[in-house]
């Protein structure tokens, strides 16, 4: 997981097939692929909500450094991230990147 983290956010990523998506996901923990494979989710349970508002704070922060925005999601006991990139219709490496980023600097 690490060493996908360390990669470069790069602009006209293309989107990569489902297999490709599939095998990355099986080292990030957490993550799953849309029915329709054009995005990845995860989803963290608390028993609060300094939690999710920390990993809202987190996948925010870390977004604007990448220049790649997530849809973020956050209440009390719950938060969701969900990747794409809308550009390439579908789940490109940068993707896969910020998952691997937000798995390791969130857990």
């Amino acid at each position: 997981m690490t060493g996908l983290a360390q990669e470069k956010i790069v602009d006209g990523a293309p989107a990569l097939p489902e297999d490709e998506i599939r095998r990355h996901l099986a080292s990030l923990p957490g993550w799953e692929l849309a029915p329709d494979g054009k995005s990845i989710r995860r989803e963290w349970r608390f028993k609060s909500f300094k939690g999710p508002a920390q990993i809202a704070m987190l996948a925010a922060w870390q977004a604007e450094c990448a220049n790649h925005h997530p849809d973020i999601a956050f209440g009390w006991g719950h938060a969701s991230v969900t990747l794409t990139t809308h550009s390439a219709g579908g789940v490109t490496l940068n993707d896969l990147i910020m998952a691997a980023r937000l798995n390791l600097a969130g857990g």
